[in-house]
């Protein structure tokens, strides 16, 4: 069950260097709940608590310790998937963007998905649902992987086309997270992935054809050729937690910017730019305000962690009665 789930000797060893008490065993996290969540390993799969002491809330995609009773602690995690105020899954490979092409589509939304994805260390990929909706598909999916540099791959869910092409991209015991806004369809690819309706979607609204919200939680699944795959609740716009990623995320920037009379160019005034006139300015924009999002939130989770630091050793000379 462990191998499965994405178990392996990295893990093992990982294990080991934990020293966990005896008779605790590996379990992996497979949804969260207020106060508790659900584990699965080789001799538990159910709801369990977890101790409040643990170095990190617990987030779907965790390698946990289970003591028997409860959760006692967490592997530190390989990648995390983070936006600005939580932790949405852990240990992922792949992210998939969910994007609809019944909507014009969002290029500023999805660069932000690709940062928050690569700035955890995730492999990005975009997935364009509904695509018997479009006069030309194929001719969105290049367009959009022209403007985000990003893998871009088109399917169609009630036609039943393009599915097995995002199904060679999940790889057995790899896991992977589906991200987007509500009701774009990643429900429904979901479940046709599963071969079952086993996550709940809703009609299109009648007046503009548009999904409407049906997770409402974060889940692990195990697909029928052992590729694990996390559907996640719609999001229309996650704060990034940190900078990393946006350099990669505008990887053609970065690669223009090297060749600027100088090296602190912001690009945007500068004599000897090698960056504007070449990068259109609304993706320069985004570069800027993404860049800097992710650095405003770094720096007050590095205030706050200060702030926890120095409470901790007020703490430990006077103690509160």
């Amino acid at each position: 069950m462990l191998t499965e789930l994405g178990w392996d000797e990295a893990w093992a060893e990982v294990l080991r260097e934990a020293s966990p008490p005896a008779g605790s065993e590996p379990a992996r996290v497979t949804a969260v709940h207020r106060g508790a969540v659900h584990v699965v390993g080789d001799d538990v799969d159910g709801q369990v608590p977890f101790a409040g002491t643990l170095w990190a809330q617990p987030a779907v995609g965790d390698w946990a310790i289970y003591d028997g009773d409860r959760v006692s602690d967490i592997l530190p995690r390989r990648t995390e998937l983070a936006r600005e105020d939580s932790v949405l899954a852990a240990n992922v490979d792949l992210g998939i963007v969910v994007a609809s092409c019944h909507e014009k589509l969002n290029v500023r939304r999805l660069e932000r998905f690709i940062a928050l994805f690569t700035g955890g260390g995730i492999e990005p990929l975009v997935i364009l649902t509904k695509g018997d909706l479009s006069p030309d598909p194929e001719g969105e999916s290049a367009r959009a992987r022209e403007q985000i540099g990003a893998d871009v791959l088109v399917v169609s869910a009630k036609g039943g086309w393009g599915v097995e092409e995002v199904r060679a991209r999940l790889l057995p015991r790899r896991t992977a997270v589906l991200m987007g806004m509500s009701g774009v369809g990643k429900s429904t690819l979901l479940n046709t992935l599963l071969g079952e309706e086993r996550q709940h979607t809703l009609p299109v609204r009648e007046r503009d054809g548009t999904g409407r919200q049906a997770t409402v939680h974060r889940e692990l699944f195990t697909l029928s050729d052992g590729a694990l795959l996390i559907d996640t609740p719609g999001v229309r716009r996650p704060g990034l937690a940190s900078a990393e990623g946006v350099d990669e995320t505008f990887a053609d920037i970065e690669e223009l910017a090297r060749s600027c009379k100088f090296s602190d160019c912001r690009h945007e005034n500068e004599p000897g730019c090698a960056v504007r006139g070449i990068v259109g300015e609304e993706r320069l924009a985004s570069w800027r305000k993404l860049g800097r999002e992710g650095w405003d939130a770094a720096t007050r989770k590095a205030h706050q962690r200060q702030g926890q630091r120095q409470y901790n050793e007020v703490r430990r000379k006077e103690p509160w009665p």
